[in-house]
């Protein structure tokens, strides 16, 4: 689209009584460029009473925003305080287990996420879930990635994860195929495991104990 073209429709736009704001927004052009193009356009009395009331509802908004993101923040906050106090009773297996999240779990503000190809370290973090944050099994989702595309393959795998860690059929997502070279395959030949745990309240309290145990702030996590 062409410069003038765009200037064309800027100005229909204003004489429309529309925003300068939007006008920019809709021609993905700076608010500046469309000030100089209609700021000879006079709107009626009515377009302008009609701007200041879109403007307002806008601001009002923006204020909901703000305080539902403020109320949010406040909550994330006020789990991680729990994971704090739990973290100063010094419990061998809650302080193992954040330890292990803090070196190898995916780092979401909202869910706790743990991927390993070693079994016995994906027991020992269901360990942790089950008997530290009490997780119900039917609430945990099995994310699979394996090397083969072979149903047989794929399905002896799902079912090697899914006896190990005692969880029923019911938590396994769709598996995803990595391609990789032979020395991977082989020496991957179960795949790689992921747990999730879509709960808010455990993932901060979790790194809140993080905090606790080593006496560092990450006040990111929050956000």
């Amino acid at each position: 689209m062409s410069k003038k073209v765009m200037r064309d429709q800027a100005r229909t736009l204003r004489h429309n009584g529309t925003s300068v704001r939007d006008i920019a927004k809709m021609l993905n052009i700076s608010t500046s460029t469309v000030s100089i193009w209609v700021r000879d356009i006079l709107l009626t009395d009515e377009q302008v009473k009609t701007l200041k009331a879109n403007q307002r509802l806008y601001g009002a908004q923006n204020s909901g925003a703000n305080s539902n993101r403020d109320n949010a923040r406040k909550m994330r906050l006020s789990f991680q305080e729990e994971g704090r106090v739990v973290a100063r009773e010094n419990r061998p297996l809650h302080l193992a287990g954040c330890m292990l999240y803090w070196a190898e779990g995916a780092k979401h503000r909202n869910k706790l996420y743990f991927v390993n190809s070693d079994p016995n370290m994906m027991l020992f973090f269901m360990r942790f879930l089950r008997e530290e944050l009490r997780v119900d099994d039917a609430t945990m989702a099995v994310h699979i990635h394996c090397h083969s595309s072979d149903p047989v393959k794929m399905q002896r795998i799902e079912q090697y994860w899914l006896n190990l860690l005692g969880l029923p059929q019911s938590c396994l997502k769709k598996t995803q195929v990595k391609k990789g070279s032979e020395i991977r395959i082989n020496k991957l030949e179960n795949g790689v495991c992921g747990i999730g745990v879509y709960r808010t309240e455990l993932t901060q309290h979790v790194y809140g104990a993080i905090q606790e145990y080593t006496g560092l702030d990450n006040p990111e996590w929050l956000f």
